[in-house]
């Protein structure tokens, strides 16, 4: 199988640091921005397929909402994954949220959740 790249944004470096040491360890490749701006960017210009993208809602500059409207608006726009520690969405975007702080596990079972293929019944 080979590595699904996955794009975290988060203002934190430290958050930033974590997930990625997280789910690389995880056996995902892992691209970093520190804001909804930066990501785009990294998004039109890699080559790569992104699998996920891992934001934070609360950032200085484009925050994690309007960072998530941008990337609707993009051909084949990668599925997100929301993480916060002050707002808890309601709605779809509840059904892909991550309260901080969060452990590894509870990040990469949340992550494998978004981005494996549905089972087959009867598989």
């Amino acid at each position: 199988m080979s590595q699904q790249n996955i794009l975290v944004v988060d203002d934190e470096a430290v958050a930033r640091r974590f997930m990625e040491r997280a789910l690389t360890e995880a056996g995902y490749r892992v691209m970093l921005a520190n804001d909804g701006e930066q990501a785009l960017e990294v998004i039109r210009m890699t080559r790569r397929r992104i699998a996920l993208v891992i934001t934070d809602l609360v950032m200085p500059g484009m925050g994690g909402h309007a960072f998530a409207l941008e990337v609707a608006k993009l051909q084949s726009a990668p599925p997100l994954l929301y993480i916060s520690a002050y707002e808890k969405p309601q709605g779809e975007m509840a059904k892909r949220f991550l309260q901080k702080p969060f452990s590894t596990d509870q990040l990469v079972t949340a992550v494998r959740t978004l981005i494996s293929p549905p089972q087959e019944v009867g598989s």
